[in-house]
């Protein structure tokens, strides 16, 4: 009977302690994300998915040694990506390398989605112009800024 007595006591502080962990650990969970972060995310970015056998570790930034742009028009089409596993919302920023002129910035790009449909702060006449893609990343949980890029370019408008 007393062996009975202790097996129950010793199974109920058991009992006791799992029920306490779980708590602690969502009560944990719920407070690593932000609830005052609510992103601003780009509604032109499209769902586009690459085909990774793993996951990667820390974030991949695309690379753009020339982009193809429509002359003298203003809507073009190009391919902003922020690449399926990235723990990390993207802004991409068009920067041209000569003035410093910035002809375009998106808001948040979600991981796994890209711009394709970009509407620059004017158009460019033919040509090829040196150029940097500014890459901000934000975290998905706080919104907090993690490591960027800039990345060199050329934009040819033809």
């Amino acid at each position: 009977m007393r062996n009975k007595k202790r097996i129950l006591m010793i199974a109920g502080g058991i009992f006791v302690v799992v029920i306490v962990a779980v708590v602690v650990y969502f009560l944990v969970r719920q407070d690593s994300k932000d609830p005052a972060f609510s992103p601003d995310l780009d509604e032109n970015a499209i769902v586009q998915t690459d085909r990774i056998e793993e996951k990667p570790e820390g974030i991949r930034i695309p690379g753009y040694p020339r982009i193809t742009i429509s002359a003298d028009t203003k809507d073009v089409t190009m391919n902003l990506q922020n690449p399926e596993g990235n723990p990390c919302y993207f802004t991409f920023e068009i920067v041209l390398t000569e003035g410093e002129e910035t002809i375009y910035t998106s808001k948040l790009v979600e991981p796994g989605k890209a711009i394709t449909d970009v509407t620059l702060s004017r158009g460019l006449e033919k040509g090829e112009y040196p150029a940097q893609i500014r890459i901000t990343t934000t975290s998905l949980t706080d919104g907090s800024e993690m490591n960027g890029a800039n990345v060199e370019t050329v934009l040819v408008a033809q």
